[in-house]
């Protein structure tokens, strides 16, 4: 985009948060970079474009999405090669961007390890690059400006570290700033030359603002009392590490240079937290209490809720005394009572008759069929599965794997193991071009030997495999948690339609566990047995682990291409009798060992909610090596996180 037809960074209503943070990184490139999210039409793309008129003469470079490790790190050129038939090493976007600013639009659906890559290399101030036959150092210190929208995904937590500063920016929500706004962008449409002479003197006074900082900043000292300070407020948020207060000091630095000041005031240190910390701060560890405190509490409140009886009875006895001595209530007409019981009946049988009817001649006296709670907003899943060094095939919108099909991102070149189907043509030349003088003239541009061919290494988004574990016993029924773990499991469903992911669903109750649905990719079918699913009986948790460790492993022989996804959702008090009059506790915990040393990537979500709290299903979890969650942590969190639990 031309500087000419940039929308004025004095132009843009409110975000008065994001335009502070990004003086800052303009100023000081010490304080980290800058990372601004928002969902779409919040204007944080045209914020971090905006600065492009303000840091002349320095490079605003845009960092495309598809970019490749030669276009990035830099890699041989191929022109000199050939000409000259010696190496020498052609600078990439990482190099250009040295002194200046590095813009990522969209940064959350760029590939983590270039990303991690580009960062890591900024705070270490050199690039070295080792390929291709070359080996080059650059230095690199830049300032990084990105834009995401968590609705399209989030950064891990220690690629989020890795940003010195963050801000969240929201639409405005005031009538006056949203008319406003509207009329800006007609008027900014109709005539982009007129608008930006408006602002040009805003524009140049930010300028000349930021020079001055500029000049200002290395003068800038900071006390002892701004360093305790720091300290203090970045243990205060329990973050990890110690960049937080590094990029805390250098982002008050250029606060005070902003000022027109050569010192840091305790303000500066308050204002950079806001930017600084909100990312790196953690909740702090909940309190255990000693299990003999619990007992004991216990007992006490049994000893008060049996005192409370005993009064409760008393009072009772003495008002059965005292209404003795009264006169009775008056009684109704006992024909009228008949009539109004004749109508409850008749509207109770019009409203059976209006329900819709089940088939309960199959449900056991004490089971019951629970609806779905449609109403439990389950958080987003996110499949952290790291490196996937196996060549998958499939469709989907959910993981990112290799293929050797001829379809998805080219990611890099590697040496054939076999016949070469996907040539990568860039470097394959760039293999052949150093040795252009010393081959025979052949007619071509350029002669190439088969050592010199190179294939193609590609990633695609593919579907996963998630296979429901439902614990359906009797004590699921209770206080309606079956409802829930209904409504969780059924917007479990939801998501896997959109990512084009296959599901089966086990359930498991009374003496064995049964599967209620095959893998398949009808999600319709799967809502359909969730609702219909009964509760009831005793928990046999083996039996269920068993059966889903079973149906994984037919699975993967029958396509080991697939990664299936346990998801086991149960209160973890099996108590199913044993053929051979083991312990059911143990036999869960030992099949749950089974699934961990089999690598299955799972996931526990813990339905126990009573007072008494036994905590099994968090021993099966770790018996597992599964991600435990409980249920009423799923409606706090924002995020259920899936780790694929394999040594890679």
């Amino acid at each position: 985009m031309h500087t000419n037809s940039l929308y004025p960074f004095a132009a843009v209503v409110g975000q008065e948060q994001a335009k502070k943070a990004l003086l800052i990184a303009l100023v000081n490139p010490k304080a980290g970079g800058l990372l601004i999210g928002g969902r779409k039409g919040t204007a944080k793309s045209v914020l971090a474009r905006s600065t492009k008129e303000l840091i002349e003469p320095k490079q605003f470079i845009d960092l495309p999405l598809n970019v490749t490790e030669d276009m990035l790190f830099g890699s041989i050129d191929i022109e000199y090669a050939v000409s000259k038939g010696q190496k020498r090493f052609a600078p990439g976007i990482l190099a250009r961007a040295n002194e200046n600013v590095l813009y990522i639009d969209e940064v959350n659906l760029l590939r983590q390890e270039l990303l991690l890559a580009v960062l890591d290399a900024n705070a270490a101030g050199m690039n070295q690059v080792e390929r291709d036959g070359i080996s080059f150092t650059h230095p690199v210190q830049l300032t990084v400006l990105a834009t995401m929208n968590p609705e399209e995904g989030v950064l891990p937590q220690h690629i989020l570290d890795r940003f010195g500063m963050y801000v969240d920016v929201a639409s405005e929500m005031e009538l006056e700033q949203r008319v406003k706004i509207m009329r800006l962008a007609l008027a900014y449409g109709s005539d982009v030359a007129s608008f930006r002479e408006e602002y040009t003197i805003a524009t140049q006074e930010l300028r000349a603002k930021i020079a001055r900082a500029l000049e200002l900043l290395p003068q800038i000292q900071l006390s002892d009392a701004m360093l305790i300070l720091a300290a203090q407020m970045v243990s205060q948020a329990l973050c990890a590490g110690h960049r937080a207060e590094i990029y805390l000091l250098e982002a008050a630095k250029a606060l005070a240079a902003l000022a027109g000041r050569s010192y840091v005031l305790p303000k500066d240190v308050e204002e950079a937290a806001q930017f600084v910390l909100p990312h790196r701060m953690r909740k702090p560890p909940e309190p255990q209490e000693p299990e003999e405190n619990e007992q004991e509490s216990q007992e006490q409140d049994e000893d008060d809720s049996e005192n409370n009886d005993d009064e409760a009875q008393d009072n009772t006895e003495d008002n059965s005394r005292e209404d003795n001595s009264l006169p009775p209530p008056p009684l109704d007409n006992n024909d009228d009572g008949a009539a109004d019981d004749e109508q409850d009946k008749n509207e109770q049988d019009e409203k059976d008759a209006q329900e819709p009817k089940q088939n309960n001649n199959q449900l056991a006296p004490e089971e019951q069929i629970a609806d779905i709670d449609k109403s439990f907003r389950l958080p987003k899943m996110l499949l952290d599965l790291g490196k996937d060094r196996n060549i998958r095939r499939g469709s989907g919108k959910r993981s990112t794997t290799r293929t050797d099909l001829k379809q998805g991102r080219y990611v890099r070149a590697e040496l054939p193991k076999a016949k070469v189907e996907d040539l990568a043509f860039d470097a394959t030349i760039r293999a052949a071009a150093p040795f252009q003088k010393l081959r025979e003239n052949n007619g071509c541009a350029l002669n190439i030997k088969q050592e010199d061919l190179r294939q193609k290494v590609r990633e695609k988004r593919i579907g996963n495999t998630f296979l429901f574990a439902v614990d359906a016993s009797g004590s699921m029924g209770a206080r309606e948690r079956m409802r829930a773990v209904k409504g969780a499991i059924f917007y479990m469903l939801q998501e896997a339609y959109q990512k084009r992911d296959r599901v089966g669903m086990i359930a498991f109750r009374r003496q064995q566990a049964e599967v209620l649905l095959p893998i398949t990719r009808s999600v319709d079918l799967a809502q359909k047995c969730l609702a219909e699913l009964p509760t009831g009986g005793k928990t046999p948790l083996a039996d269920g682990l068993a059966v889903a460790l079973q149906t994984l492993s037919m699975l993967n022989k029958h396509d080991s291409e697939l990664e299936p996804i346990l998801v086991l959702v149960t209160d973890g008090r099996a108590n199913a009798t044993e053929a051979n009059g083991g312990d059911p506790v143990a036999s869960a915990l030992k099949m749950a060992e089974r699934i961990g040393k089999a690598k299955i990537t799972s996931v526990v979500i813990d339905t126990e909610s009573d007072f008494i709290k036994l905590g099994l299903a968090k021993r099966v979890a770790a018996a597992m090596g599964a991600n435990y969650y409980t249920l009423q942590r799923l409606s706090k969190d924002s995020i259920i996180r899936i780790v694929r639990n394999l040594d890679v």
